[in-house]
Parts: C-alpha cells; sequence; structure tokens
C-alpha cells in the first residue's frame, strides 16, 4: 500500500469533483440556451444625421495568399466609401506575403480607396499590438476586425453597427462564425460541430442569460470609445480578444451577440494546425483567469452569480490539466497500490457519466446536419479528437499558471506546405501515440476492465498522434519532392 495513499486518493477525489462541476457547467448552458427566451438587439436605423465613419482593420501574418479575398469582401460592404477607411496590419516576415499585401493595397489606393497598408518590423505583443498600432492612426468612431480568413458578407456593417448606434452603452457586437470548408473531411466537420457548440449553444446561452459574449477576435465591430476606456488592447495573454472584452465588462459596457449574422471563414485541414490553435486558445483563456479573476470578484459591476459562470467560463479549459492530473493519480489504483474507498468510487462513477453526457448533449444541440448517423459521428468525433489534445493542452494550461510566456502562433487554414522561403517543423505525434499506447498497456498488464473508463483517454490520444504522424509524413514527402 502507498504511504501516500489517502493524499492522492484526496488530490483524485478534489480533481474528479472539479471535472464533473466542469461538465455541469455544460449543462446549465444548455438549460439556458433551451428555455430561456430569445432576445434580439435593439437597432434603429440611422435617418437624418450622416452614417458613422468605419475603420476596418484586417490584422495578418504570413498570410498574403489570402489578402486580395479578404479585400474583394471588404470592397463589396455596403457602406459609404467616404465614410470607410482600411487598414491592412502585415506584421509578415516573408518576402512573399508583404509583398502581396503592398500590391493589393497600391491598386486600392490608386482606385482611390482608403486603405492602408501597416507593416511593423519588430511584432510587438503580436496581434493586439498589430491592432493597437493601427487605432493610433485612425480617429474612426467604429472599428470591424475581420482576420484575413474571413469574408464578410455586405450588410455586415449595416447590421452591426445600428445596435450600436441605437444603443450607447453597447461596447461591440460579435457575428457566428460560418465556415467555408465545413464538408472537405471528418476532421474539418468536427471543428465545425465544436464551433459551432460554441456559437449557437454557449455563446447563445450567455446572450440570453445577460453575460458577457466574449469578442471572439473576428467578425465583430467594436465602439473606439469602449476600446480606450477598458485600457486598449494588450498583449500579455494569447486570447487578446477576450482579454479586452471582459476589461470592457468590468468597466460597464455590455456586448451583443447576432447568432443570425453568419460570416464565412476557413477552417484548419490538419490536426497539426488544429492543434495549435487549440494549444493558443487554451493557454490564452487560463492567462485571462489568471490576470482577471481577481479583478471579476472585486467588481461592483458583476452580481455573484454572474462572477461564478464567468470563472467557470475562464477555467474551463483547465479541465486538460487536471483531467491529466487524474490520469496520473489514478495509475496507482489501476495497479493495486492503492485500494478506492467507496467516496472516490462514486464521486468516479458520477463524473464519468456527466463527462459523457454533458459534452454529448452540448455537441448534439449545435443542430442535426446530414441526418441522425452523420450527427452522431461527428458529435463521437469531436469527443475523442478534443480528448486526445489532453496533453498539448495540459502543458497550455500549466504553462499560464506558470507565468512561462510563449508567442502568439497563427494557426495555417490552408492544407501544410513548404514553400521556397520558409520550411515548417512540426511535432509528429509520437508524444500522443506514446502515451496512448502506454496507457493502454498499463491498464490492460494491470486490470484490463479499467480500459473501459479510459477508452476515450486512450482512443483520443491515438487518434490525435496518428493524424499527426500522418501529416508529417505528408509534410515530408512534399519537402523530399520539393528538394
Amino acid at each position: 500500500m502507498l504511504a501516500a495513499e489517502p493524499i492522492v486518493e484526496l488530490l483524485l477525489t478534489l480533481g474528479l469533483i472539479l471535472l464533473a462541476m466542469s461538465s455541469l457547467n455544460l449543462l446549465g448552458l444548455m438549460l439556458a440556451r433551451l428555455l430561456m427566451p430569445a432576445r434580439r438587439l435593439l437597432a434603429t436605423a440611422p435617418t437624418g444625421s450622416p452614417l458613422p465613419t468605419v475603420l476596418v482593420q484586417l490584422p495578418l501574418f504570413n498570410e498574403g495568399e489570402l489578402v486580395d479575398r479578404v479585400l474583394e469582401a471588404v470592397m463589396a460592404l455596403d457602406w459609404p466609401r467616404d465614410r470607410l477607411q482600411i487598414q491592412v496590419l502585415d506584421d509578415s516576415t516573408d518576402e512573399f506575403s508583404l509583398s502581396l499585401s503592398q500590391r493589393a493595397v497600391a491598386k486600392l489606393r490608386r482606385e482611390g480607396v482608403q486603405i492602408e497598408l501597416l507593416h511593423r518590423i519588430k511584432r510587438t505583443a503580436f496581434k493586439a499590438g498589430a491592432l493597437a498600432a493601427g487605432l493610433e492612426r485612425s480617429d474612426a468612431e467604429f472599428v470591424a476586425i475581420f482576420d484575413a480568413d474571413f469574408m464578410p458578407p455586405s450588410d455586415f456593417l449595416r447590421k452591426t453597427i445600428d445596435p450600436l448606434l441605437a444603443q450607447p452603452d453597447l461596447a461591440y457586437v460579435q457575428a457566428r462564425w460560418a465556415h467555408i470548408n465545413r464538408d472537405d473531411s471528418l476532421l474539418t466537420r468536427t471543428q465545425a460541430r465544436l464551433l459551432d457548440s460554441h456559437f449557437q449553444v454557449e455563446q447563445e446561452a450567455r446572450w440570453r442569460l445577460g453575460l458577457p459574449v466574449p469578442f471572439n477576435g473576428t467578425c465583430g465591430v467594436w465602439r473606439r470609445r469602449a476600446i480606450d476606456d477598458a485600457g486598449g488592447w494588450q498583449g500579455d495573454t494569447l486570447t487578446e480578444d477576450l482579454d479586452l472584452s471582459l476589461r470592457a465588462r468590468l468597466r460597464g459596457w455590455r456586448s451583443g451577440f447576432m447568432k443570425d449574422l453568419p460570416v464565412p471563414g476557413v477552417l484548419p485541414v490538419s490536426v497539426r494546425a488544429w492543434r495549435t490553435q487549440q494549444f493558443r486558445w487554451t493557454k490564452g483563456f487560463a492567462q485571462c483567469f489568471v490576470k482577471l479573476l481577481p479583478t471579476i470578484w472585486a467588481s461592483p459591476v458583476l452580481s455573484r452569480w454572474q462572477k461564478v459562470m464567468i470563472s467557470f467560463q475562464l477555467g474551463q479549459p483547465l479541465a486538460f490539466l487536471i483531467g491529466a492530473a487524474c490520469v496520473i493519480l489514478g495509475l496507482p489504483f489501476i495497479a493495486g497500490a492503492a485500494v478506492a474507498g467507496d467516496a472516490l468510487g462514486r464521486v468516479a462513477i458520477l463524473t464519468s457519466m456527466l463527462g459523457f453526457a454533458a459534452p454529448i448533449g452540448f455537441l448534439t444541440l449545435a443542430g442535426i446536419r446530414s441526418g441522425a448517423r452523420a450527427t452522431a459521428t461527428e458529435v463521437f468525433a469531436a469527443l475523442f479528437l478534443t480528448t486526445g489534445l489532453l496533453l498539448s493542452n495540459a502543458r497550455a494550461g500549466l504553462e499560464a499558471l506558470l507565468g512561462y510566456r510563449s508567442p502568439f502562433v497563427r494557426t495555417p487554414k490552408g492544407a501544410v506546405t513548404v514553400g521556397p522561403r520558409r520550411m515548417v517543423r512540426w511535432p509528429n505525434g509520437l508524444l500522443e501515440l506514446s502515451a496512448g499506447l502506454g496507457l493502454l498497456g498499463f491498464a490492460l498488464m494491470e486490470q484490463p476492465v479499467t480500459v473501459i473508463y479510459l477508452v476515450m483517454v486512450i482512443g483520443g490520444l491515438l487518434g490525435v498522434g496518428t493524424l499527426q504522424f500522418l501529416d508529417g509524413r505528408a509534410l515530408s514527402k512534399q519537402s523530399g519532392a520539393g528538394s
């Protein structure tokens, strides 16, 4: 028996309770989405007075192949040209991307468009720094932000500016993401399911409950005065969008959400790129948890139940770190070196039930597409692939809690390629494959029945590891063919 068995059992029990509470949070959002009445933004079309000036900011980083497409969409916006300013905030470090941006901007300037290119040699504060630098060069009343892989519909500004004009205490309006390449593969369908759950269930539930709806970094319009009042863009977290939107709420500003305004964007087409994106989001949320939680609980603006809900929102990604710790703490019990008490057994069963029911319901509520079988495939693929990020996202959460800083890494949205001027080095999935196979072998040797409880973790790690390995092989072949 382990001398530290009571401590291990206590820590494991506490970890499982936290995971159960995380699942209950999802269930609560589901119920709010189902039971709370729908809300619509109060909007009054401006009459008489001239339309306000809008600044459109397009932050890019080594994404030159996308600049023409996003500029084409921006130029199609239904807004007077003399009231529209455009900034291409291109921090690219490769000559290929920067030259494409320069050419596109020069062409539009010759046509009389109010557009400028801002290229920073030193990428201070990453995307937040680029947005802040752009604001210094404009006095526009409203600021629309689009990442390079999104294409706003022509009526985007008409629909989002009206509520901002009608409600002076509204800081920003966030639209819903749609997906151009949703049906390209099971991976893109899975990502779309996860994002649809976020926007159509979580964001919509928060909107109906009167909770702050976080800005998602793109496809939204900000009131410039709210940005300044909240302290401006800050680059000390990897989710500058979440950070600013919560700071604005703490200053008394409200947010708006438009579920019925979809903006098409591109999903990552490789597990490697998706894993990179999820690492950044997870770490950024955890950084905001550390940065803002004391201020949130000291705020007189928020009620106690709102503080609890926002705390769960910021802490939700830490479930990966807690889950990884629970797997490690559970190994002595699988090996028979420790014996679980009744309390731990009951908590484990409850946590397992909630851990399956809550995500399945949450993902399914995003909608039935292409029949029940296709929907079930997407839901379970989302469960397995998300669980397969256990190690990567646990590291993200741990780094955030320890204060370890890392650069803002843009998510590649196209195929993984090797160009003539740059080589992309990716992890090859060895860590996930080794952990999955090791956990499977350990469980089979010690207590084969425990594989049932670990099937999601084992399957997810093996799946994500295998897909990363295949991505790596494809990249190696391409590199060899190009050499």
